[in-house]
C-alpha cells in the first residue's frame, strides 16, 4: 500500500480518473484496504475513478503526519461519510443492474 500515492490522491480534486496501469493497481490496493472509494473499470477501458478518501484513509494520512495535505480529522457531522455511503450504495445498485 502506498501512502505516498494516497497523499497524492488527497491533494487532487475528487472524483479523479486514472488510466495508468501502475496507478490502477495502486488504487485497487487502496480500495481493498478500505482507504478510498473507487470504481475500477474492466478492460478494454482500463481506468479507475477515485470518488472519495474514507475516514480510514484520512486517519492513515494523519498517522503518517503529512501536514501539507491540509487534512484534519473530520468532525462527526462532516458531509463526507454520508456522501461516501451514498456513492457506495449507488455503485452497488449499478453493479446489481448489470
Amino acid at each position: 500500500m502506498s501512502v505516498e500515492f494516497l497523499r497524492q490522491i488527497a491533494a487532487t480534486p475528487l472524483p479523479k480518473s486514472f488510466t495508468n496501469a501502475k496507478d490502477i493497481d495502486a488504487i485497487k490496493i487502496l480500495r481493498q484496504a478500505g482507504l478510498v472509494i473507487a470504481l475500477i473499470d474492466q478492460p478494454p477501458e482500463n481506468a479507475a475513478t477515485v470518488f472519495a478518501i474514507t475516514e480510514e484513509g484520512n486517519a492513515e494520512l494523519l498517522r503518517f503526519h503529512y501536514p501539507e495535505n491540509g487534512h484534519t480529522r473530520p468532525a462527526k457531522d462532516h458531509w463526507l461519510p454520508p456522501a461516501a455511503q451514498r456513492v457506495c450504495e449507488a455503485l452497488k445498485r449499478s453493479i446489481r443492474g448489470m
